[in-house]
């Protein structure tokens, strides 16, 4: 069974039943999982952000523990929360990551400014507000723990 949330992530409800039973399911979809990645330059990057600012811009700043320090655990630890994909990036301790909404195709971006000496910054671009509150929480939430 699949099911299509339509860039939603309002819980799907529903009734399983079987020939003695009824079992009632509710399925919310982890946002991460509702964009699959996508692949660009740094300079396409920075020209959709560019276009994504405003109401479609959410940042927040967040202390990154310790064992964050690696670049190998902070990719990880991004894109085990979210399928985007990691758009190189020429500056150092400056992370990039990109994908779309399944449905709608809904450009989603996401940079972590993560300079040493100084609280880091985690800045999401897209025009699916609500994806976009949500990814940051779930982000910082991984970064952080």
């Amino acid at each position: 069974m699949g099911i299509n949330f339509s860039d939603s992530t309002q819980a799907a409800t529903f009734q399983l039943c079987t020939q003695t039973r009824q079992f009632y399911v509710s399925i919310q979809p982890p946002v991460g999982e509702l964009m699959a990645p996508v692949f660009m330059s740094e300079n396409e990057f920075k020209k959709e952000q560019a276009k994504l600012t405003g109401m479609s811009e959410i940042t927040e700043k967040l202390t990154l523990p310790d064992m964050c320090s690696n670049d190998h655990i902070i990719v990880q630890r991004v894109t085990a929360t979210a399928n985007l994909g990691r758009i190189p990036c020429g500056a150092p301790d400056e992370y990039r990551f990109a994908g779309r909404t399944l449905t709608s195709g809904s450009l989603v971006l996401l940079t972590l400014d993560a300079r040493v000496g100084a609280a880091a910054q985690l800045t999401v671009n897209s025009e699916k507000m609500v994806i976009g509150t949500m990814l940051v929480k779930d982000v910082i939430q991984a970064l952080t723990q």
